[in-house]
């Protein structure tokens, strides 16, 4: 391991798979969304994404929440973003594109990574989600 170690409250990944959940007439349909990580290094992110309404994050409050274990490297997230948000992605999620799509979680809190992507934590973190920002290549 090394000493070199940075605080950064961001976490970027790479879209794997996507699935659209439809739970039942009464549930809100949800995406289902596995991540590659990207600035951390050997790690996953299960990613459930919920439209909200239109005041979703307003005055910086918090969109959701991620979970990173301890004992493995998946971490869970879960979170809301506003309606032009939800249906931009979408329209993204239901079409090809020439490399995958990677998303920005903004956290509430600063992680301890290593200049070689490693995790530092010494036990399990729930923390909260203040934005999400995405990158769609177009060709």
């Amino acid at each position: 391991m090394t000493d070199n170690w940075q605080q950064t409250d961001q976490i970027t990944m790479s879209l794997q798979t996507a699935e659209l959940r439809l739970a039942g007439i009464q549930s809100q349909p949800v995406f289902a969304l596995s991540c590659h990580l990207v600035t951390i290094a050997r790690g996953q992110c299960q990613m459930e994404l919920f439209c909200g309404d239109q005041t979703t994050g307003a005055n910086g409050a918090a969109i959701g929440d991620i979970l990173i274990e301890l004992s493995r490297p998946v971490m869970r997230a879960s979170l809301r973003t506003p309606p032009p948000l939800y249906d931009a992605l979408s329209r993204r999620l239901f079409s090809s594109t020439p490399r995958p799509i990677q998303f920005t979680l903004t956290l509430a809190a600063k992680l301890a990574v290593s200049l070689e992507g490693d995790l530092r934590i010494d036990e399990e973190k729930k923390i909260d989600i203040l934005d999400l920002a995405a990158t769609v290549p177009l060709r």
